[in-house]
């Protein structure tokens, strides 16, 4: 007894051929798909546009539940939802991690394609004719339009994700492509959001791009060092004097956010030495980087403060007492949870460790069966008896004869 994946309402059980099960598969994208986009796509900014990322994003879903396999669907809804702005209906879809791109040589043969406990790679493939082979600009475009839809909904979480899987991505040559560059750019400006800090360079990225991204984004680097060790007249000067840049690379709404922020991360590390303060001291010991001044009134700054903490940003109360200012007093644990609360986040964390450990047999499998794999782990045992005479060489930084973006 076997299912093919999907809604419940396109079930086929018991003795199913191959034919069967990719008619049942393409005849999800045949009533769910195919229809909406070409009248999408003329009705470009209408509200026909904007209803019609749910039902693809409903239809991805569809055939892959974990939305770990990724298809020209995605690159097709990630650029709907940008045209229209619809981020919220795309946002199930653009918040699954992506680990597998099709074209893979590697992948394991099913014995069953309506085996439910296969991998997405096994079955959502161009020989299944549900997938094509994307090219390599296409995949970096994903996340990078995956990254700016996050954006858009201040997930900074997601969005720093999905642009540093831009950022990371393997090249051919020292060199990054344009969209790397650009997703680098706004990856600092999402890390100053998310951490206040300029982030460090992850370790998967490859030292040849790395060197070239600390070049051709040296404007925004300043200001992120600004950001984390200078004043907010200083950062706002910086900020105004790379308007043009900001403006050139569709940044400016970015920087907006920056210099808003500037001044709610430092009310936030008032917790690292208050357990309680009033607004006039808060006004008083903070300065906002969008003026280069203080706020001019305690009213001012008693709104900021409510703001942050009705959208999560600060875990503190505002109280009012009969004499005297309102009172800030800081939470440091964070909201407390409820027994049922705390019970469904480790029920929760739990179907997802459960989830990654299964990803992370497969990819581990094919892994082990790549050739350009195979090569290096040949070309590694050689060398070993030459590592003093420098460094090995990293997984993601092979020799520049051997084309790592051939699977693409």
């Amino acid at each position: 007894m076997c299912s093919i994946r999907g809604k419940s309402d396109i079930l086929v059980r018991s003795s199913i051929t191959l034919s069967e099960a990719l008619r049942t598969l393409h005849a999800i994208l045949d009533r769910f798909v195919y229809p909406v986009y070409p009248h999408s796509v003329q009705a470009a900014n209408s509200m026909e546009a904007y209803l019609a990322v749910a039902p693809i994003r409903n239809a991805i879903l569809r055939l892959d539940p974990s939305g770990s396999m990724l298809t020209a669907n995605h690159i097709l809804l990630v650029k709907l939802a940008m045209d229209t702005r619809n981020y919220q209906d795309a946002a199930p879809v653009l918040k699954k991690f992506i680990l597998y791109v099709p074209g893979y040589s590697a992948l394991p043969k099913p014995k069953y394609l309506c085996d439910m406990t296969l991998s997405p790679a096994a079955f959502i493939t161009p020989a299944t004719k549900l997938n094509v082979k994307l090219k390599y600009p296409e995949i970096l475009e994903y996340f990078l339009y995956s990254g700016m839809a996050h954006i858009g909904l201040r997930d900074w979480e997601n969005a720093l994700h999905c642009l540093e899987s831009a950022v990371t991505y393997p090249t051919k040559d020292s060199s990054p492509s344009k969209i790397m560059v650009e997703a680098y750019k706004k990856w600092i400006l999402v890390g100053l959001l998310m951490e206040g800090k300029l982030l460090p360079l992850p370790k998967s990225t490859s030292s040849g791009p790395s060197k070239n991204y600390h070049t051709l984004a040296k404007p925004y680097e300043t200001l992120a060092q600004i950001f984390e060790n200078g004043t907010a007249s200083r950062l706002k000067s910086e900020a105004d004097a790379g308007v043009q840049w900001w403006r050139n690379d569709s940044n400016t709404g970015l920087i907006l956010q920056v210099l808003a922020a500037y001044q709610q991360f430092q009310i936030r590390q008032l917790a690292n030495v208050y357990s309680k303060i009033s607004i006039p001291e808060v006004v008083s010991l903070t300065t906002s980087a969008e003026t280069g001044y203080k706020l001019a009134t305690p009213q001012a700054g008693e709104a900021l403060v409510q703001a942050m903490i009705q959208r999560g940003e600060l875990h503190a109360s505002l109280s009012r007492p009969p004499t005297g200012p309102p009172i800030l007093t800081f939470s440091p644990s964070g909201t407390a949870l409820t027994e049922p609360q705390m019970q469904r986040e480790l029920a929760a964390s739990t179907a997802r460790i459960q989830a990654l450990t299964k990803e992370i047999k497969q990819t581990d499998r094919m892994l082990t069966h790549d050739t350009q794999y195979i090569k290096f782990v040949v070309k590694q045992k050689k060398n070993k008896s030459n590592t003093e005479d420098g460094p090995m060489q990293e997984w993601n930084e092979l020799a520049e004869d051997e084309d790592i973006m051939s699977m693409y």
